[in-house]
């Protein structure tokens, strides 16, 4: 499966960086995916941190409400792990136990399981965006949806600090001779020691350089019966987290009881003085070898590899005894195991690799023994004592076991940048007057070192295009779209090596530079950072204005809000003296006439209202206007609905009689003939533009459709036989 599991996950990789896999985050975008119904809503999750107790953390998260999961779909959470989102761990609930220091989060999945099968994943390696790549939210065939906008949780070490300190141990005198059989070791402590409440303290006895644990003592002395290099090593302990009985004499080490404890990785608090133990050969006396290699110390025992190589150095004490006939060398040891790799008469040593190493005077005699027989890589220092006397051998000679002890390191500085992580995402803005501010917070986690700045990066789309870099998160957008705040801690002076390119260069592109994306440029990034939506907000809402309208009791029912001036916002409540709320639509056969109130409320809560005013007039019916039989064909009459003078009167010019005015519907022109084929109507705007008019004769009226027209003055002209007609009315 590891084969197909990479390949999928090249696939998905390749594909979110062709931008065309990530979603849009915010939620009402998620929902829109076509034909696809699935909803994973979002997650809340305490950002803690959250302590390691005994290695564990548990961590929840609080799902959203309006998650859509249809028939036969599933739902399942996923952690994730760092920045990059590798995922962890998969279960039923969003509940999670983890075990190290890191940056977490949980998201939601819904899926089919029909078209999706999560057995591809390889938890610690595919990433919440490979998954995502395989649903549609991510631009895959199987209908799905993941809730990647999740906030951030920390764990954190929060244990108790470990004050026991176990003291070193010195002996005098530090080689005892074997007196039938039997010689005592003993040794005193050397500095403070700090013994904490409930502890208590033991020395151990262990044998040759492999500190072989022996005896156990409540004081630092103790009786041997063969000739051997022993320490004596301070022990500091609680009984109730530690128990020596289970140390087996002759096999358990004191390397191996010290990796129970913190200070050797461990979980045990306790202290260990393996460094500072005590020293002690015991050997037969009778043969006498005056061979003494003293001992040596390190010149600097913590040592760095500077360009690849760390130079070691011994300084002996100056008591070494090298009799007439012998010389006097040094063997360079390595690792626990203490195996020589190599020998020289300085007492130095240049390595080019990490670890323990320990630099060992030798005196000896040519004639008993030959250094070139040392077999570099393989030979121990434990059998390389064995061949002399001190060690049980034969040959007069003098090697310190203890010797110049060394731990090499590679220094090479790491990269402490951490740009933390982002608050939740979901936030809208809108474009006023063109634009719009981007504002963003940041959790506050966030680690800068010496020399490097705290940036903030804004990038666009699914793509996360990166746009601009700002010593704040508050950018200034000029386009409707998805943008993302990065958090961005970097090191000013390698800005140049990133080569960012604005519009060009993606967060992605950015990440495979640096150490957390796997390239070497020290910085950190929030990949996911925080989703912010910009869109054209449509302007505020009104009543609009005030307006008066006059109409006919024979008039149909009309839209009140149709005649309201300005811009109103749709949606308002209808009112009047009354009642507190009415239908819009006003009936002039029923309905009472007088000033009707619309109210509107912003999405921000104001209210804003106006006032339409209905006058009803009964009308004139149609053929029986009281002016009719006084309207010679020859001679004006008055207007009969505005109450206009008729001016001067020119043969042939007549003025109509019209009502009602201001109009909505139905114009009536009152005329004092009845109307032929032959009687032609013009009707013209404001700006003089003629447009077709429908009229419609009655007895000795014509009816005037005004409902299509638009508000305004209007001006009809009719002309009949050699008479011309004009009147003016307001289409409101």
């Amino acid at each position: 499966m590891g084969a197909k599991t990479n390949l999928l996950s090249a696939i998905a990789r390749f594909a979110t960086l062709l931008a065309s896999l990530l979603p849009v985050l915010l939620p009402f975008q998620a929902n829109a995916q076509e034909n696809c119904s699935a909803y994973a809503g979002t997650m809340d999750v305490e950002f803690g941190p959250h302590c390691l107790v005994q290695g564990n953390a548990p961590l929840s998260g609080n799902p959203s409400a309006d998650a859509v999961v249809p028939d036969g779909y599933a739902s399942v959470y996923v952690l994730s792990r760092t920045n990059g989102l590798i995922i962890e761990q998969i279960s039923p609930a969003p509940t999670f136990i983890v075990n190290s220091v890191d940056v977490w989060r949980i998201h939601r999945l819904v899926y089919d399981p029909a078209a999706l099968d999560l057995a591809w994943l390889e938890l610690g390696s595919s990433s919440a965006y490979d998954l995502q790549a395989l649903i549609t939210q991510g631009g895959g065939a199987a209908c799905g949806s993941l809730s990647l906008t999740g906030a951030a949780a920390k764990t954190m070490e929060c244990t108790e600090p470990c004050t026991a300190f176990a003291s070193g141990m010195e002996a005098a005198p530090d080689t005892v001779c074997l007196v039938d059989g039997q010689a005592t070791l003993a040794a005193l402590p050397v500095g403070s020691s700090m013994v904490p409440a409930g502890f208590e303290q033991r020395y151990l006895l262990t044998r040759t350089s492999g500190l072989i644990i022996e005896q156990i003592a409540a004081a630092p002395a103790f009786t041997v019966t063969e000739a051997d290099e022993w320490h004596i090593v301070h022990l500091i302990y609680d009984p109730t987290t530690l128990d020596l009985g289970e140390i087996i004499p002759g096999t358990t080490t004191a390397a191996d009881l010290e990796s129970l404890l913190l200070q050797g990785g461990g979980g045990i608090c306790a202290s260990m003085n393996i460094t500072g133990a005590a020293f002690i050969r015991s050997m037969a006396c009778s043969t006498a070898c005056e061979a003494d290699a003293g001992t040596a110390s390190p010149d600097q025992p913590d040592e760095c590899l500077v360009e690849g190589v760390a130079e070691l150095q011994a300084l002996p004490d100056g008591n070494a005894v090298v009799p007439e006939g012998y010389l006097m060398t040094y063997v360079l040891v390595s690792g626990s195991d203490q195996v020589v790799i190599d020998q020289n008469t300085l007492g130095q040593a240049a390595v080019t690799a990490s670890g323990h190493y320990g630099i060992h005077p030798l005196v000896y005699e040519p004639a008993t023994f030959d250094p070139a027989a040392i077999s570099f890589g393989v030979t121990t220092l434990g059998e390389l004592n064995a061949q002399f006397l001190q060690g049980g051998g034969d040959i007069c000679a003098s090697l310190d076991l203890a010797g110049a002890s060394f731990q090499v390191v590679d220094c090479s500085p790491s990269c402490e940048a951490d740009a933390g992580t982002m608050l939740s995402s979901g936030q809208s803005f809108c474009l006023e007057q063109g634009m719009a501010v981007l504002t963003a917070n940041s959790y506050g986690d966030t680690v800068v070192p010496p020399g490097y700045a705290m940036g903030y990066l804004l990038s666009q789309g699914p793509g996360l295009l990166l746009l601009e870099l700002g010593p704040e998160p508050l950018f200034e957008v000029t386009a409707p779209g998805t943008y993302r705040i990065h958090a961005f801690v970097y090191d000013p002076a390698a800005w140049n090596d990133l080569q960012v390119q604005w519009g060009t260069t993606t967060a992605y592109d950015l990440n495979e530079l640096l150490v957390q994306g796997g390239g070497t440029i020290c910085a950190g990034l929030d990949l996911l950072g925080t989703t912010l939506a910009v869109e054209n907000c449509p302007p505020p809402c009104n009543a609009g204005t005030d307006s008066t309208i006059t109409v006919c009791m024979a008039d149909p029912p009309f839209e009140m809000f149709d005649l309201l001036g300005g811009d109103p916002c749709p949606g308002g409540i209808w009112s009047n003296a009354a009642n507190p709320q009415v239908s819009g639509i006003f009936n002039p056969a029923s309905d009472a006439a007088g000033a009707y109130m619309y109210t509107v409320a912003d999405a921000f809560g104001n209210s804003f209202s106006a006032v339409l005013i209905i006058n009803v007039f009964e009308c004139p019916g149609i053929g029986n206007h009281p002016l009719a039989s006084r309207m010679p064909v020859v001679e004006p009459a008055e207007e009969l609905a505005t109450g206009m003078d008729r001016g001067p009167v020119r043969h042939g010019f007549h003025r109509l009689y019209l009502w009602p005015n201001p109009a909505i519907g139905t114009v009536h022109l009152l005329l004092p003939f009845k109307p032929a084929a032959s009687t032609m109507v013009q009707l013209t705007d404001a700006t003089g533009r003629a447009v077709s008019a429908s009229a419609k004769p009655v007895g000795n009226e014509l009816l005037l459709d005004a409902a299509a027209l638009a508000p305004g003055i209007w001006t009809v002209r009719l002309v009949h036989g050699n008479d011309l007609f004009i009147g003016r009315f307001v289409r409101q």
